[in-house]
């Protein structure tokens, strides 16, 4: 029989966390949050917004399913969780078995976190109906929190899914010739991440020529030029993890005025990933990434230089101007330097480290983006 030590994340964290909150007890409601208290992913809840689950977590308690009928017994074999309430779909109200439950526990008046964010006004308003005496806080510090600093199984996980994303994104661009579509590039970056052992191509945002100087442009017949840059931002789900991979190439070798951006790039690039260690912050490596970028002459008009990536393809701690998480040995978080044009050229190169007691190391290592590809 599973246990919560074999889990994916540290669910044993995250049990503390509840224990030592200021909450009675903590409901997960989101697919990401589900599936990392019980271990397994339920599609259909993303797939079938009304078909609810929740994983509800009472101090000193064992954590009880709340979810449809025709999920339980997949999730009752998958999941090291043993407690389990179902509801008939059309029938019953998921809200009225998740307030049944919170009776059965004696908490109908009780403080209880619960994902603000993502629990629908409607079934937040069903559920303090049914239960008038109940107090409800935010549950996302505490699954924020404990989700931050990765597990081993995550951290091989992840390292997979962007060596897998690299390598399809390098097969896809040495196969590349003069008179590609991007539609064509496209489907062989969906195929090259799938075949890496993605579960489904999480986004794939591929481009050549002018169209590389928007973020996340669909693919077109556009047919690619001699002397165009192709950019590629995109990324798998893998054990439903994210990957999340920036690389560039060109057909044809660079001008010197190409790579002497690309040499200013990677240097910022480089000096904001050393950033990443323990006690620094997101909006220290924000505002350092700024003042670089104007010390090298490149426009910076962005939110965010970087994030971090498990469940959720940005997770905290961002590298953002607002960001004063300090980075913790255990923490992953992706360097994203680029510079965009709209309608004539866009460079992207995404990589992600894991912050250690010491220097990050790099885990997105099968693709060397040092230079600028030659295709």
């Amino acid at each position: 029989m599973k246990t919560m030590n074999a889990c994916v994340g540290d669910v044993a964290r995250l049990s503390s966390m509840i224990e030592a909150s200021e909450f009675d007890a903590v409901i997960a409601c989101s697919p990401e949050n589900v599936r990392y208290t019980g271990d397994v992913m339920i599609d259909t809840q993303t797939a079938i917004r009304d078909r609810l689950a929740f994983v509800v977590w009472a101090k000193g308690q064992k954590p009880v399913y709340v979810l449809c009928q025709v999920e339980e017994g997949y999730v009752r074999q998958e999941s090291w969780i043993t407690e389990f309430r179902s509801y008939k779909e059309f029938v019953t109200r998921p809200i009225d078995v998740l307030a049944d439950l919170l009776i059965e526990l004696g908490l109908e008046k009780g403080r209880v976190g619960i994902e603000v964010e993502y629990m629908a006004a409607l079934y937040h308003r069903q559920l303090l109906e049914r239960l008038p005496g109940l107090t409800l806080g935010a549950a996302e510090p505490i699954f924020r929190a404990a989700r931050m600093r990765k597990s081993a199984r995550e951290i091989e996980t992840l390292q997979r899914g962007f060596r897998g994303t690299e390598k399809a994104m390098f097969a896809t661009y040495i196969s590349t010739t003069v008179g590609t579509d991007e539609f064509s590039l496209y489907r062989s970056l969906a195929d090259g991440i799938l075949l890496s052992g993605a579960d489904s191509v999480a986004f794939n945002h591929i481009n050549a020529g002018p169209n590389t100087g928007f973020p996340h442009a669909a693919p077109t017949t556009y047919q690619v030029q001699k002397g165009d840059i192709v950019k590629a931002d995109s990324g798998g789900y893998y054990d439903n993890y994210y990957s999340n991979v920036g690389r560039t190439a060109r057909m044809g070798k660079p001008t010197i005025e190409e790579q002497d951006l690309w040499k200013r790039l990677r240097a910022i690039h480089h000096e904001i990933a050393d950033m990443l260690r323990p006690g620094n912050t997101g909006r220290q490596l924000f505002e350092r990434a700024r003042v670089l970028h104007e010390k090298h002459d490149i426009p910076f008009p962005f939110a965010h230089n970087g994030h971090s990536i498990g469940l959720e393809a940005h997770e905290r701690p961002l590298i953002g101007p607002n960001e004063d998480i300090p980075y913790e040995a255990g923490m992953v978080s992706t360097v994203e330097t680029r510079v965009r044009w709209v309608g004539k050229a866009g460079y992207h190169n995404e990589d992600l480290y894991l912050i250690t007691d010491g220097a990050p190391r790099l885990l997105s290592d099968a693709f060397d983006n040092e230079e600028i590809l030659v295709i």
